[in-house]
């Protein structure tokens, strides 16, 4: 079965995004059902309305997952967060990423092209993206920690009726 991910950049990234996404594609079993930015001068001064899209998309389970390309990845990943329900991470290194996904079921990641090369970037995505976050398997601190994120999202956001899923707050209902 495909995985189905959800990928933008600004126009910085947006030479790493496409490699990416045929990385995805080709090695990963990835089915990308968001990619907004087809040229280079579509993605100036987007980042926040992507990172408003990508979230929205998200928590209506259009995909669980998404990545964004830009010099850094802090600026959507601040925005993303904004979200009811969204865990954004901007990462630089494997173990940050795998940790991201293992402890926090992180959803999106943000990269950083001025940061890392295209190879370790490769590598920084197979650390978040292989290792899905596993309720039977995680750590009871993670999964009271993601209890006490929705309880904060419930008592500082508002919950968009839009919202189709729980988030990977806590186990899926259809496991």
């Amino acid at each position: 079965m495909l995985t189905k991910i959800a990928i933008a950049s600004d126009d910085l990234g947006f030479e790493f995004k496409e490699e990416l996404k045929k990385y995805l594609i080709e090695h990963k079993n990835a089915e990308i059902v968001y990619d907004p930015v087809k040229l280079k001068e579509n993605g100036i001064n987007t980042f926040a309305q992507l990172a408003d899209e990508m979230s929205i998309l998200i928590q209506k389970d259009v995909c669980r997952l998404g990545i964004y390309i830009c010099g850094t990845g802090i600026g959507f990943t601040c925005q993303a967060n904004k979200h009811w329900g969204i865990r954004a991470v901007a990462v630089t290194n494997p173990y940050s990423a795998k940790r991201a996904r293992l402890s926090n079921n992180a959803q999106i990641i943000g990269l950083g092209c001025r940061v890392n090369s295209l190879e370790y970037a490769k590598t920084v995505l197979d650390a978040w993206y292989d290792e899905a976050f596993d309720f039977k398997t995680a750590r009871e601190n993670s999964k009271k920690n993601l209890l006490a994120a929705e309880k904060n999202d419930n008592e500082l956001l508002i919950k968009p009726a839009h919202v189709a899923w729980n988030m990977g707050f806590r186990p899926d209902d259809k496991n």
